[in-house]
């Protein structure tokens, strides 16, 4: 309220001084200050912040334009407001009174209601001012704390407030430009995941956080811990000599694998971590990507970026190229492994064998390439290929009578192809059409069927119900469960070849291969064992009543 305003009345009359406060204070202002000595002015305004001056300009020592002067040199902006009341009623006089920054001028004798109306409007302008100067700051600050607070934000990873990807980035550009030693963790963590589908994800949030703690706590000053993306997280250390740094990489996998405990539950992280540092390449923008490819597949364990492990992976992308064409090229093809009854010796089946040579590799053994088909969705397409060859080589065999009526190709199926919602209305309609009926068998894994066992149920019991056999095959190396066995339309078992090849010198080998060929027969499956190639192996399974070698 303009009532509310700091005035000070400047005149070196004490007369006109106590007439102009008499008249302020008679309207209802509250804070009225009288001055009479010019000399003063300048302390005065600086002591205490006014928001009006009335202020004569004839006065001895300082006329009322060299207190202006002063006001304007040593208070700028934060000078009060003025209205000269004055005798002087020359033109130049007031001029030069409003270009020192006098906001008006009166002369004496005024009119008491038009001074206090002058005076009214000035403080009501001068809040207004006020007010809007304040509120422009008022927002300005919101907006630079706004903006800190986006510039931190960037930075950071939302749920554990550690350095994100684009301030691991800085940091990395940061010691590129002062060619600092650096070192990079790159850690992959594994059971969070899992933690949120069985307890919830907010349960899987605290752990995080738990990690990150625990993290934290193992690290040294230096070293700048941050996520990258998701569950891989990194670790920057300044100045660490590489094999200090395994000794770090290391008691970080043995303090993180610990079991951790949150809400009343007991979990426990499996993480690996791998490494790469500035002697390995000054260019520490790759570091990063070095790191990551050093980490191994296995749990709790550390990998060393390597120029073998550099090849090895140009050579994977060469070949996940290549393979992409391979159809198209022709450069696939099926080697077919008979399948011998134990008892008869007959051969009374075949498995097509799926191989690969590159015109611009060579020869690509099938554990490299089907894992590569498998990861790129390649293996589909393949899949596909690899049943219509089979038809077709089948269908050849019967007409030149090669093979009898009854014989049989097993076909693998992989985990992307049981995924496939029509694979098995497909598959049927595809042996229909060529008049083989149940003449193709399904070999899947016990992984693949894990990847989603109620579509799997369905594919594999609408195939059994069109006689087609499936077989679960590598039995004993994945998710073995009897709980699926015993719902699952399985008709054979094949023993995993680790079982098989050294059974005829290790016992346990021995026993493992007779449970299974037992708990199968118990089960109405036949048994198939893998990777027989010596003599005894052919005479201990026809003791243990194996069914096909």
């Amino acid at each position: 309220m303009p009532t509310r305003a700091n005035i000070l009345v400047v005149d070196d009359n004490p007369a006109n001084v106590q007439l102009l406060m008499d008249m302020l204070e008679d309207e209802g202002y509250l804070n009225v200050h009288g001055c009479t000595d010019p000399r003063e002015v300048l302390g005065l305004a600086q002591q205490v912040p006014r928001d009006l001056m009335l202020l004569d300009i004839r006065m001895p020592q300082l006329s009322g334009h060299d207190v202006l002067e002063q006001l304007a040199r040593h208070l700028g902006d934060k000078a009060p407001a003025v209205i000269v009341l004055s005798a002087e009623n020359d033109l130049a006089s007031r001029i030069r009174a409003l270009e020192l920054g006098a906001q008006d001028y009166l002369t004496k004798p005024f009119e008491q209601k038009e001074v206090l109306k002058r005076i009214d409007n000035l403080l009501r302008l001068q809040h207004r001012m006020n007010w809007q100067t304040s509120r422009a700051e008022h927002m300005e600050q919101l907006v630079e704390q706004r903006t800190e607070e986006l510039e931190r934000l960037s930075v950071e990873d939302p749920l554990t407030g550690l350095p994100n990807r684009r301030a691991l980035s800085n940091a990395l550009a940061d010691a590129g430009r002062l060619q600092q030693a650096l070192t990079v963790l790159f850690i992959t963590l594994d059971g969070f995941d899992e933690l949120a589908r069985l307890n919830g994800y907010s349960i899987a949030d605290v752990a995080t956080l738990a990690v990150r703690d625990r993290l934290r706590r193992m690290l040294p000053g230096r070293a700048l811990a941050g996520v990258w993306n998701g569950y891989e997280w990194a670790v920057l250390l300044h100045d660490y000599q590489l094999a200090t740094s395994e000794i770090l990489a290391a008691q970080l996998i043995e303090g993180l694998s610990k079991p951790f405990e949150v809400a009343g539950i007991r979990f426990n992280m499996r993480l690996s971590i791998g490494m790469a540092d500035t002697c390995q390449t000054r260019d520490v923008e790759q570091l990063i990507r070095m790191a990551a490819l050093a980490v191994p597949a296995s749990p709790n364990s550390l990998g060393v970026y390597s120029q073998a492990l550099e090849d090895a992976f140009k050579q994977r992308n060469q070949k996940r190229e290549a393979l992409q064409h391979a159809l198209d090229r022709k450069e696939l093809f099926l080697l077919y492994q008979p399948k011998i009854n134990a008892v008869s010796g007959r051969v009374e089946s075949a498995e097509a064998l799926l191989r690969w040579h590159s015109r611009d590799i060579g020869f690509v053994p099938p554990d490299e390439f089907i894992p590569l088909a498998e990861a790129s969705g390649d293996i589909l397409a393949i899949g596909d290929w690899v049943i219509d060859e089979s038809i077709r080589q089948l269908l050849e065999w019967r007409q030149t009578a090669v093979v009898p009526a009854d014989f049989r190709v097993a076909i693998n199926v992989s985990a992307a192809q049981l995924q496939q919602v029509d694979f098995a209305s497909r598959l049927i309609a595809r042996l229909a059409h060529a008049g083989l009926a149940d003449a193709i068998e399904v070999e899947v894994t016990e992984t693949g069927l894990m990847q989603d066992i109620e579509l799997a149920f369905q594919q594999l019991s609408e195939l059994a119900g069109h006689g087609i056999r499936v077989a679960i095959d590598d039995f004993g190396t994945g998710y073995s469960s009897l709980s699926y066995l015993k719902n699952l339309p399985i008709s054979v078992l094949k023993i995993d070849r680790a079982f098989v090849r050294d059974m005829d010198t290790n016992p346990q080998d021995l026993n493992l291969v007779n449970t299974v060929i037992q708990m199968a027969s118990c089960f109405g499956f036949a048994t198939v064992a893998e990777g027989v190639e010596r003599e005894e192996h052919v005479l201990l399974l026809r003791d243990m009543r194996c069914d096909v070698l």
